[in-house]
């Protein structure tokens, strides 16, 4: 089953040319995810009442074109199903203009008493109806990671009290702001917005931290990037810019 919302893109969504920012999406997609999920009667509040709750592990999303400010756009999104410990969901951003961004995920079922990844159980999975239609010819899942790699360039990024969810630690959407802001501060000399950005969150940034370091390399036209600190790598991900 496919559930979609309409959304007027605001003055919070957008960067300093009126376009839509890439975290905005992956927060509109996270939020889509929790909408789903809630109306399944499978909410954060009620998996964390069992002890529960998904990560998100990984995250593709490709742009066709960056929306401006005022435009009316209909996100989508479905689950793809479950495979052992691990749930699948595709999303899909157009408008009355087309194609805006479409997105591919990665969400890994945790159990907190036992502070170990879980088999999704059937009463969950059970709860929603699978749609097998996906986006990309290669999954994300299949995705090969670039891991810790030695930066040409990095920068330091500062961590703000807003960054912290309530979990205490910093929102998956905000490290696509992080990447965002690498490839516009470093990368992008000639004014060309990034096409496909992939991502694999590999370890939280909890509150005790006060700043951290983002930074690339570039192999085969690529931009591999990394979200890292002296001793640990938080994710790493991978960006190619449009044409």
């Amino acid at each position: 089953m496919k559930i979609e919302k309409h959304h007027k893109i605001g003055f919070f969504d957008i960067d300093q040319h009126y376009k839509l920012r890439i975290q905005s999406v992956a927060r509109l997609f996270q939020e889509m995810a929790t909408l789903h999920s809630t109306g399944l009667g499978a909410g954060p509040d009620v998996l964390f009442e069992k002890g529960l709750t998904w990560f998100l592990n990984r995250l593709e999303i490709e742009f066709f074109r960056y929306p401006l400010l005022g435009e009316e756009i209909k996100i989508t999104t479905w689950s793809r199903g479950f495979n052992g410990y691990k749930g699948f969901r595709e999303y899909h951003i157009e408008s009355s203009l087309g194609d805006i961004a479409r997105g591919s995920s990665v969400w890994l079922f945790f159990d907190f008493k036992r502070k170990r990844i879980a088999k999704v159980p059937g009463d969950i999975s059970s709860l929603y109806e699978i749609e097998k239609e996906e986006w990309f010819d290669k999954g994300i899942d299949d995705w090969k990671t670039c891991g810790r790699i030695q930066p040409e360039q990095e920068m330091d990024v500062s961590l703000r009290y807003s960054d912290f969810d309530i979990n205490g630690h910093v929102n998956n959407t905000i490290y696509l702001g992080f990447l965002e802001t690498l490839y516009h501060k470093t990368i992008n000399n000639n004014g060309r917005p990034i096409r496909n950005i992939k991502i694999r969150f590999n370890r939280e940034i909890g509150k005790a931290k006060e700043t951290i370091r983002s930074g690339w390399q570039k192999m085969n036209g690529v931009y591999q990037c990394n979200i890292f600190d002296a001793s640990l790598l938080y994710a790493d991900a991978q960006i190619i810019p449009m044409d």
